[in-house]
């Protein structure tokens, strides 16, 4: 990807449309937002990965940046950066699996009682 990318959000399919600064057009599916130090940060995995793998689709990591007074997402480029949001993103994910595995063991517990 390119240092800069103009993106499209489509909110009712989750879907953000990606041009790179020689017009290529990629999709991404928008799994999470998330804030650190001052950064706005995105985790987007490509809308064509293979849900019948391993189940472990690997996730891009975009950044806000401000370019000539226009929102754009880049790239991360700095290596610790990226792992330190990495890192972040993965806790986010872990803790919301957890959530809902436990709604649904609540949920299981409360179908006995009815």
């Amino acid at each position: 990807m390119g240092e800069s990318e103009n993106a499209y959000l489509d909110e009712e399919e989750g879907i953000i449309e990606l041009e790179d600064e020689d017009g290529n057009v990629s999709r991404f599916e928008f799994v999470d937002r998330a804030e650190m130090d001052g950064t706005v940060y995105y985790a987007l995995i490509p809308e064509d990965y293979d849900e019948d793998g391993d189940g472990n689709a690997e996730f891009v990591v975009l950044k806000e940046v401000k370019q000539d007074g226009e929102e754009m997402l880049a790239t991360v480029d700095d290596d610790s950066e990226y792992e330190r949001v990495g890192e972040m993103f993965l806790k986010r994910f872990s803790e919301l699996a957890k959530e809902v595995y436990d709604e649904d063991l609540e949920e299981l517990d409360g179908a006995g009682e009815e």
